[in-house]
């Protein structure tokens, strides 16, 4: 009998997969996720918040509508039930997951009491964990006063698992106000975690230190990914090419060490999740760096083992995606989180040239669209002498309609036909990523290489209008083939 191997379509019975057997409306406007199998209670705080990002990783993948108003649903009954202050709850970790479920869904949704929360969130944990008589600075895991009171007493630590939770939702604040502060703690806290907690060497993530200075040389998926993810995170944001050597370090390790033969699989009891950060890590960085030849063939391997070992009676796969999957009623909805990520950043076939980050080019006049590095919505997309800055870095992914969306480096906003406006020469503009029809594009490969680059909306292709100035406008017009309406992807 052939091994059952992985297919495009299996991301998404994944995901429906675990609706059906965990997504509960009970009344009210409520919507969550059960505990457990067996457990129709609520979950909980962080554990309900790693949830939530299991389905935001869906919505990533597809853009689809019903996924973000899901999104939307989950996160406001989650804050119903855990409104601000967070004081009652000292782990600082925990924080980070509460508040990188609420960034990302407010840069799904738009939703601005998730963003307010999320800058709570960080501006709080922050605030009271960062302190520098210990180790230099770095977050503390658990904060002093909150450890000091545990049965038994224990000593406060500083560990990658807050450090990175937190650093990346500094990035991602940044990346959803360009509130500078925001970023330079962001750096800051990278700074720390890679000179105490990194070994640039090996690429190894370790666990934590203690206040006396030693380190726990422990290792986890979830540690190696999260950071992976902020490297890359800071990569984009910056263009600082240390930060990219570090992610590629760091993504070398977990498969080259924190595998079994090439697949993530550990069936701990004590886990809830183990490869969901890596899931995201490894996914967002190969797409987006254009690394598929090294490592899709990898992260298909994965897939298959995710596939071949998932309980057959719900079409869920637990943390050990080496082994098949247990009948126990008592596994929780975290369990099988990792390995729907997992299918959700892993294209079944080996990906082409167009998604990634790609300086776009004009045939006819050699210009590349550029937004001016200025943020807010309706900021005009315009022409410019092609100097690979940030402002001429565009972040193409796709949606599962095929068409992609295209956003901005510098500014984290999206090329966009103003209301889908069919007009001729009407000025393209940036905007906030909705994954509206105006801002899905098709690109099509014409017979010299180039691409036909046209507005799922409006139906016009993107033009130069054949004008060699600086400055000048991106329009769209109706599709005649000349190069002003040709582009190269670089």
């Amino acid at each position: 009998m052939a091994a059952i191997m992985f297919e495009q379509n299996d991301a998404e019975t994944m995901y429906n997969a675990f609706i059906n057997v965990f997504l509960t409306r009970p009344g009210g406007g409520d919507v969550y996720y059960k505990t457990a199998i067996n457990n129709a209670d609520r979950g909980g705080t962080w554990s309900g918040s790693l949830d939530i990002l299991g389905t935001q990783d869906a919505y990533e993948r597809t853009g689809d509508p019903e996924k973000k108003d899901l999104v939307n649903d989950l996160l406001t009954t989650w804050l119903k039930y855990n409104p601000t202050p967070w004081s009652w709850d000292g782990w600082n970790d925990d924080i980070g997951w509460f508040t990188l479920a609420l960034i990302r869904g407010y840069q799904m949704t738009g939703n601005q009491p998730f963003l307010d929360s999320a800058k709570y969130g960080f501006d709080y944990a922050f605030g009271r964990g960062w302190e520098t008589q210990h180790n230099d600075g770095g977050i503390w895991e658990e904060n002093p006063e909150y450890s000091a009171r545990e049965n038994p007493p224990r000593q406060a630590t500083k560990e990658a698992l807050a450090n990175d939770s937190l650093g990346k939702v500094a990035c991602m604040i940044y990346q959803s106000t360009h509130d500078q502060g925001y970023l330079e703690k962001g750096k800051q806290i990278y700074a720390w975690v890679s000179t105490h907690l990194f070994d640039s060497t090996t690429g190894q993530v370790n666990t934590g230190v203690d206040q006396s200075g030693k380190v726990d040389t422990g290792t986890a998926a979830y540690n190696q990914g999260t950071f992976l993810d902020y490297a890359n995170l800071l990569y984009e944001i910056t263009g600082n090419r240390d930060y990219y050597n570090d992610a590629k370090r760091a993504i070398d390790f977990g498969r080259g060490k924190l595998t079994v033969n090439g697949v993530f699989s550990n069936p701990a009891g004590y886990l809830n999740t183990w490869a969901d950060e890596m899931a995201r890590g490894a996914g967002h960085f190969v797409r987006d760096n254009g690394l598929w030849s090294e490592y899709h063939s990898w992260m298909k391997q994965n897939a298959d083992a995710i596939v071949q070992n998932r309980r057959t009676d719900l079409g869920l796969t637990w943390n050990a995606w080496a082994q098949p999957t247990p009948g126990d009623s008592a596994l929780t909805a975290n369990n099988f989180i990792s390995a729907m990520a997992w299918l959700q950043f892993t294209p079944a076939m080996q990906p082409n040239e167009i998604g990634g980050i790609h300086t776009i080019t004009n045939q006819g006049n050699g210009m590349a669209i550029d937004s001016a590095g200025k943020y807010g919505n309706g900021s005009p997309v315009i022409q410019w002498g092609k100097n690979d800055s940030l402002n001429q870095r565009w972040q193409l992914t796709q949606n599962s309609d095929t068409s992609w969306n295209i956003i901005n480096l510098a500014t984290w906003q999206s090329l966009d036909c103003p209301g889908g406006k069919d007009a001729d020469n009407l000025a393209i503009v940036q905007w906030f990523s909705g994954r509206g029809a105006n801002q899905r594009w098709w690109i099509d490969r014409q017979d010299d290489g180039t691409y036909k680059i046209w507005n799922k909306g409006s139906g016009k292709a993107l033009d130069s209008a054949n004008s060699t100035s600086n400055g000048a406008a991106l329009i769209q017009y109706g599709w005649n083939g000349s190069s002003a309406q040709r582009w190269l992807l670089q």
